[in-house]
């Protein structure tokens, strides 16, 4: 009886195989080191609410839309969604606020509540998130860093 060539099995377990040295537990949920700016600029009225639209780079260059409130004194909330390729991630956090002049400062963190694509199972939390709004023209920079799992 004639054995059968294992050659393309052998490369499909290869290809599926972590890369020697890489943990397997990190493999298997990939995890990203993400750095991203944003730069968003008002859409409609602001009010204690901002709705935001923009681009943000760094990790993935891509579209993001978000919204902070402001709830407090000293507390606000931040909920946006980006669109990298080939999917989007919405997320939600809450952070501390602070009036200084012109401007809202504000810094805290976010979690990944969902994703759609190739995003579809990204989780994070205790991402930080930091940045400032102008109360003159309502453009908002934002900068979030932390881990991610695809």
């Amino acid at each position: 009886m004639a054995q059968a060539s294992t050659g393309a099995l052998d490369d499909a377990r290869a290809r599926a195989l972590p890369v020697r040295g890489e943990d397997p537990l990190a493999w298997a949920a990939r995890e990203v080191n993400l750095q991203e700016t944003g730069h968003l600029h008002a859409v409609g009225e602001p009010g204690t609410t901002f709705n935001e639209r923009g681009s943000a780079t760094g990790t993935y260059d891509c579209s993001i839309v978000g919204r902070l409130t402001i709830v407090s004194a000293n507390r606000a909330i931040a909920t946006f969604t980006v669109k990298p390729k080939g999917g989007s991630v919405t997320g939600r956090g809450s952070a501390r606020f602070a009036q200084q002049g012109a401007n809202g400062y504000f810094g805290g963190t976010i979690s990944i509540v969902s994703g759609t694509g190739s995003f579809a199972h990204a989780s994070g939390t205790n991402i930080g998130i930091s940045g400032v709004i102008s109360r003159e023209t309502f453009a908002l920079t934002v900068h979030v860093h932390g881990k991610i799992h695809l």
